[in-house]
């Protein structure tokens, strides 16, 4: 990733206006090479820092989707088993149904409910410092969730602040390529972010 680049454009006031680039859907793809995943989310890091220095102090919230929804499946529970405990369960006698379960629940309401709770808590009130969203782990989080089934789900939260989506992959001829290889995620409404900080 290129830190200096993608810092100098977040840092700019005109780019952090909500109203700013596409109007009416303000969310972003960052597509980067799966072979860096490690040095993205060390990368992810310094960048989150780097926009809470005083001179900008920019409170972005950086969820890891992955971790998200394994905190999800431990916070809830069904009968003695918390939602995690039973997909484990499953998991050793039945892959597929294990498969199937955790399917289920990240497609649940439930779950979006929960996510938009932790959204909501960090961009409510009036604080023009908290105006990014960086989501990552869309490729430990897949086959379960797609970055394009993810962005649907959460649009109608998309309104004082700018997501952005850290996709271990390729856009080539108007398409995502997750891995560089599976093509499946159609996302024409979402910005390129690469576009916007190149040379």
């Amino acid at each position: 990733m290129n830190i200096d680049k993608l810092v100098d454009l977040l840092e700019d006031k005109g780019f952090q206006d909500p109203r700013t680039g596409n109007l009416f859907f303000g969310a972003y793809i960052y597509t980067y090479d799966p072979k860096e995943e490690y040095t993205l989310q060390s990368d992810l890091k310094k960048l989150t820092q780097r926009l809470k220095r005083p001179n900008n102090f920019l409170d972005c919230l950086t969820i890891d989707i992955y971790e998200f929804f394994i905190e999800y499946l431990k916070s809830h529970r069904f009968g003695q088993f918390t939602f995690f405990e039973e997909a484990m369960e499953q998991e050793k006698e039945n892959p597929e149904k294990a498969y199937e379960y955790l399917l289920y629940e990240i497609e649940n309401d439930d779950f979006y409910t929960y996510l938009e709770k932790k959204i909501k808590t960090h961009f409510e009130g009036e604080d023009d410092k908290k105006v990014y969203l960086l989501i990552h782990g869309i490729g430990q989080v897949y086959p379960y969730l797609r970055a394009s089934t993810f962005l649907k789900r959460t649009e109608a939260l998309i309104k004082n602040f700018k997501i952005i989506v850290f996709y271990p992959g390729a856009y080539n001829e108007n398409e995502y390529a997750l891995f560089n290889e599976l093509r499946t995620d159609n996302m024409y409404r979402v910005t390129l972010l690469n576009n916007l900080i190149a040379s």
